[in-house]
């Protein structure tokens, strides 16, 4: 029998192990096709929208366009930007509705999406601007990871470190330096991400280890 020993015992079943939501794949194709559209306007400068997207330090910070800190998560420069993050969002989105609900997808992602980048602005110069859903997709990713860590207790935390760092290396490390590619961004939702799954953790541990089962050895 595989699973964690906990004092004479197996855990054979965790949240984790269940089906995600129904809806999940739903709520994902939604928000891929959210990006899609917002991505879409930026492209063809639709209605003259597209100059409204972007989020710089001087648009927010400067004019109090506070708004630029979501639209610039719908944005994406051309479409291999799109396309790079669209399968992960989707994906992560797919994960995170299914096992934690709304409130983690989309309200708590999009909300920390554009913390992520509100922070990021502040190390930039006032005009240069930032779009893309790529900060929300590092905190998705550092949200996910947090909780598979603490809550995937079937496997042994040797095995659950790798899997969890080989998911990053194959999915978030870049082959190539691109000089348009903000990685402070990535960093900066990343360790967010992991900041608020271990606080999401702390606070709902009982509710979450519920979902356990446990057997004797």
């Amino acid at each position: 029998m595989s699973g964690s020993l906990l004092a004479g015992y197996v855990v054979t079943e965790t949240l984790l192990s269940r089906k995600p939501a129904r809806g999940s794949l739903g709520v994902a194709a939604a928000s891929v096709a959210l990006l899609l559209a917002g991505s879409l306007v930026y492209w063809t400068n639709a209605a003259g929208l597209a100059r409204f997207l972007p989020a710089s330090r001087e648009a927010v910070f400067g004019r109090s366009e506070y708004w630029r800190l979501f639209t610039s998560i719908l944005a994406h420069a051309d479409f291999q930007h799109f396309a790079a993050n669209a399968l992960v969002f989707g994906l992560l989105a797919f994960l995170l509705y299914g096992y934690y609900g709304a409130p983690v997808f989309p309200v708590l992602s999009f909300v920390n999406g554009a913390l992520t980048t509100s922070l990021s602005l502040t190390t930039y110069d006032p005009d240069t601007l930032l779009l893309g859903a790529s900060g929300v997709v590092y905190w998705m990713a550092g949200f996910w990871l947090s909780l598979y860590l603490l809550l995937e207790r079937r496997v042994t935390l040797g095995k659950r470190m790798v899997r969890a760092v080989g998911f990053a290396i194959v999915v978030f490390i870049p082959t190539t330096l691109e000089p348009r590619v903000s990685y402070r961004t990535h960093a900066i939702g990343f360790g967010l991400g992991v900041a608020f799954g271990l606080a999401y953790f702390a606070a709902r541990k009982r509710t979450l280890r519920a979902a356990e089962r446990l057997e004797m050895e």
